[in-house]
């Protein structure tokens, strides 16, 4: 229930009892005769008789809510019948009890009111439930069940199925359909049948007990109803619930829109008679007329009298008043001491001169002293709500002290922190009740708000706070405050938008109405009020000459910081990215390699921890979709310039200057592959911090689902850069690859004529090679010309990984698919040119060979290498067997010496193997019969290895500064591009100079 008396509400209606002098009888005593909850307000007298009617239950309330405030064992009180007027008859008070806390009359009383005829049938039905339900022999085996189907068919009695524990209610709700569909179908002939959907009924779990009418026929009772959800299993709560004796349970079906407006009909119902009621006590404490008034303000006033003094207030202590102790007669007129005390009582209301208010809106907490001239009849005065305004907080636990609210009549001074988290907010609307209930039917339980709050602005769950054991990481003293998403939240005057820090004495402002102050009775001393709001010292600072220059030198030494910091207001977000980009977008920009990726990085870090969360996702976004842009730019100058068809381009044409252009036109792509790489990496981590930030959100809220949406197309977007990047690189660099190839099978390493003519081609190609990166240890001077060629494509692309500073798991996998190809491509020639299978041929390819790998090795690319081009080395190595080991070897111990050879390669090089012009292969290397050989001896380019997009942690480390002295300009520029922008909003006599 969220009545106002509802321990959900955490609201306690602190009554004169809480001046007693005792900590220990503190909540003792309140709990047996006030209402438990936890927070306070003031309240009417009227509200407080009404209290008078159910003394019992309130303390038990309190000891369930808060366990904490009750002491175990009740304390010594005065008697009940001293404190409050006890009701006339015990008759109308049990009456009013079971009134307010029993629907009905309790069984004994119902046996006693009904005849001998009326208990035989309630006896008869109290049996066990066979009459609705046969239990199955076994837990597995089907039960039968009967479901009622008067809202399908008019008149209709029931249906009997055969069910399982395993059957649920959407299936039993199909099946009844159908039997009753069928019947009607018997019985309507040719007439058109109403067609029913499952989605349209219900399953209704009835509690009730069948009422033998005067005419004999048996009427069935209802006394309570539940809508049995789709996915629960009707005989499993047959079997686990049972009703009380004399009640018996059936299953009905009914139309969803009937059961849900009747439903809301009774809430309307059950909200006029709580109405009704407080109406009816409110006139009961106000009286009927002039003398019932009098009599009542009287007989008030002396029950307020004799509670104060029962429970020792020592008013005389507190304000050196001499008050009588002596409880007076219920009906005597109070005497001099006891006026002049509640004159005590009244002053220490902040009430105006000459003018006292009893409203429980207008009560207010403070203090005053009255002039003599101003004193009146203070009898007249609700002494009990007033007092009620003297508040003591807790001493064992925090709590929020209000300073500013909304709507008087409903905020409370103190909100106190009972347990370990504590959620403002609003009471929810019907919709987000449903949504509530849907989520927790999927196992997604929402958090419980504690205290609602009135203002139009807040959310459903606006705030959380932490503390203890819920955060055991924080000191003790502190607690951890957390904005849910989209709520307005202030901490000291600061705009909040994650979770932050707070400490007793911080100011919390929720939405534009309400202001908190935090307080911690366990932290002692206690700490100062963080009153004194930031910007009000700037304020005051700014007015003078030196506030002027203290700015001005804050500015400079920002402007110059090497933190890795860039502040931005969140109006220029798309002119700052424009800028980065525009100014960053190549090689050449002057910033670095990574530029655009640390400047884009620096900036979401300052939004994600300081700006609004729903900017964060859109930065991501527009930042991806404009690399997107300019590297699509990129490929399609790239494709101008390297045509995919060329037709005046024939093998052996391309040269080593025709691959050092190569590599310089693709440096654009291989860079914005770098930087998209380290975003991917950076992007991921912001995103899974983002998915912690929100796991006390509301599971499945749209607007979470919008962002986590928006984080994923910008993710993609960078996946797509990457793709496509790597794509076109590795294809320019195979397709010159594919016409240098061949030269590693042709060329003769030990002829000095080659030698001599390669070495002249190596002079003619000298100025380029340098340009190229010749002072590098990698050098490719050395090696013969057709080789050296074919390595500089290594050579390049290696250079071109290296100046983008592309992560190392991408270069591996951008050789791995090179070294791919070159085994495929030299593979597929080498079985197709059967000339080369010679002793003396396969030793030049093993030369070359190694003299490629040899030189791959020394570069740092030998291991991938080898990995790929493994099966070339295989096939070369078969070749170089010495004829005379090889006609002794046989089939079988050729294949298991070469596995990765498969039986059809094997079979192919065997057969057109050059062991002479007159001399046959021998018997033995024939393939056993049943061997396959129909397999493909080709290798497939299809089979190159899948890229994958990396998944590491960011190499952009922003908690150290600046790296660079170039990254460190370009910052620079950019602070002072912001400054600009900011100045440019302000009046001219408000702007600082630099």
């Amino acid at each position: 229930m969220e009545g106002s008396g509802s321990p959900r509400f955490r609201k306690l209606h602190f009554p004169v009892g809480l001046w007693i002098n005792s900590p220990r009888k503190h909540f003792a005593k309140l709990g047996g005769r006030w209402p438990s909850a936890i927070s306070v307000k003031s309240t009417t007298s009227s509200d407080a008789a009404s209290l008078h009617e159910a003394p019992s239950a309130p303390s038990s309330s309190l000891s369930n809510s808060t366990p904490s405030l009750a002491s175990p064992a009740p304390s010594p009180s005065p008697s009940p019948a001293f404190l409050r007027p006890r009701p006339a008859g015990t008759q109308s008070r049990a009456k009013r009890l079971s009134h307010l806390f029993l629907r009905g009359r309790s069984n004994s009383d119902r046996d006693r009111a009904v005849g001998e005829r009326e208990r035989e049938v309630w006896a008869h039905s109290a049996a066990p439930s066979s009459h609705h339900y046969v239990p199955p022999a076994s837990s597995s085996a089907p039960g039968l069940i009967k479901i009622y189907g008067d809202a399908l068919s008019s008149g209709a009695n029931y249906r009997s199925l055969l069910a399982n524990v395993h059957s649920t209610a959407r299936q039993l709700i199909a099946q009844v359909i159908t039997r009753y569909t069928e019947r009607e179908l018997e019985e309507a002939d040719d007439a058109v049948l109403q067609k029913h959907s499952p989605e349209d009924f219900l399953l209704c779990d009835v509690i009730g007990k069948p009422i033998q009418q005067p005419d004999g026929a048996i009427k069935w009772e209802t006394e309570c109803r539940r809508s049995v959800a789709p996915w629960e299993c009707p005989l499993l709560l047959v079997d686990m619930w049972r009703p009380k004796d004399g009640y018996e349970r059936r299953f009905e079906i009914q139309r969803k829109d009937d059961y849900e407006r009747e439903e809301r009909e009774r809430e309307r119902e059950r909200e006029g008679e709580q109405q009704g009621v407080r109406w009816r006590r409110s006139r009961m404490s106000s009286g009927g007329g002039p003398e019932e008034s009098e009599r009542g303000h009287r007989a008030r006033n002396t029950e307020l009298r004799r509670s104060i003094s029962d429970m020792n207030l020592s008013l005389r202590r507190r304000h050196g008043n001499h008050v009588s102790k002596e409880p007076q007669a219920p009906g005597s007129r109070p005497d001099n001491g006891g006026a002049q005390g509640r004159k005590n009582i009244v002053s220490m209301i902040n009430s105006q001169p000459g003018e006292i208010r009893a409203s429980k809106a207008e009560a207010k907490v403070g203090w005053t002293n009255q002039p003599a001239e101003d004193e009146k009849d203070y009898s007249t005065c609700d002494l009990e709500v007033m007092s009620q305004s003297l508040i003591l907080p807790p001493t064992d636990r925090p709590y929020f002290l209000l300073l500013q609210g909304y709507d008087q009549s409903k905020d409370f001074v103190l909100y106190i922190m009972v347990g370990h988290t504590h959620v403002f907010g609003r009471k929810p609307t019907m919709r987000e009740k449903e949504k509530d209930r849907e989520r927790e039917r999927k196992g997604k339980r929402p958090l419980k708000v504690e205290t609602f709050l009135s203002a139009p602005d807040l959310l459903a769950r606006h705030l959380l706070v932490r503390r203890d054991s819920a955060v055991p990481e924080m000191p003790a003293g502190q607690a951890l405050m957390r904005p849910f998403r989209g709520g307005a939240v202030t901490h000291n005057g600061v705009v909040v938008y994650r979770e932050t820090v707070l400490k007793p004495g911080d100011v919390i402002g929720l939405g534009s109405h309400f202001l908190f102050l935090y307080r911690d009775p366990r932290v002692t001393p206690a700490p100062p009020l963080a009153l004194t709001l930031p910007w009000q010292q700037d304020l005051s600072a700014s007015c003078c000459s030196s506030g002027l220059v203290d700015r001005q030198e804050a500015l400079r030494q920002y402007l110059g910081s090497t933190e890795a910091l860039l502040k931005f207001n969140p109006c220029h977000a798309d002119s700052l990215l424009q800028e980065i980009i525009s100014k960053n977008s190549s090689p050449d920009s002057g910033g670095g390699s990574l530029a655009p990726a640390y400047l884009l990085s620096i900036m979401i870090d300052y939004a994600s921890k300081h700006l609004d969360p729903a900017l964060t996702p859109q930065i991501l976004l527009k930042s991806a979709n404009l690399i997107k842009e300019i590297v699509w730019d990129n490929i399609k100058e790239f494709g101008d310039k390297h045509p995919t068809q060329n037709p005046s381009e024939q093998a052996g044409e391309i040269s080593t200057p025709n691959v050092l252009k190569l590599s310089s036109d693709l440096r654009p792509l291989m860079f914005w592959m770098s930087n998209a790489t380290e975003l991917l990496n950076f992007f991921q981590v912001k995103v899974e911090t983002m998915e912690k930030e929100w796991e006390f959100e509301a599971p499945g809220d749209p607007i979470l689902t919008t962002d986590m949406d928006t984080c994923s197309e910008a993710l993609a977007q960078l996946d797509d850069v990457i793709m496509h990047t790597f794509q076109q690189c590795v294809y320019h660099l195979t397709k010159t690859l594919y016409s240098l190839l061949p030269a590693l099978l042709d060329t003769n390493p030990f002829s000095n004529v080659d030698k001599d003519k390669e070495r002249a081609a190596g002079q003619g190609a000298e100025g380029g090679e340098k340009q190229g990166g010749e002072g590098e240890e990698d050098d490719v001077s050395t090696l013969p010309a057709k080789v050296a060629r074919l390595v500089e494509v290594y050579r390049c692309s290696l250079v071109l990984s290296r100046e983008a500073c592309l992560s190392p798991p991408l270069t591996s996998q951008t050789f791995g698919y090179l070294f791919f190809f070159t085994n495929t491509s030299l593979l597929n020639t080498l079985l197709e040119r059967d000339g080369l299978f010679s002793w003396s041929r396969a030793v030049q390819i093993r030369t070359n060979l190694d003299l490629v790998l040899d030189w791959l090795q020394g570069a740092g690319l030998g291991d991938i290498a080898s990995e790929f081009m493994k099966k070339l080395s295989v096939v070369v190595n078969f070749l170089c067997v010495p004829k005379t080991r090889l006609i002794q070897s046989s089939w079988n111990n050729l294949l298991e010496d070469h596995v990765l050879l498969s039986p059809s390669q094997l079979h192919h090089l065997l057969t057109h193997y050059k062991l002479g012009p007159t001399r046959a292969p021998p018997a033995s290397w024939a393939p056993p019969p049943g061997t396959e050989l129909t397999g493909d001896i080709f290798e497939s380019f299809l089979d190159h290895p899948p890229l994958i997009l990396p998944n590491e942690t960011p190499r952009l480390d922003l908690s150290q500064p600046i790296p660079s002295p170039e990254l460190q300009k370009e910052v620079t520029r950019l602070r002072t591009f912001l400054w600009g922008l900011d100045q440019d909003e302000l009046p001219a006599n408000q702007r600082t100079r630099l």
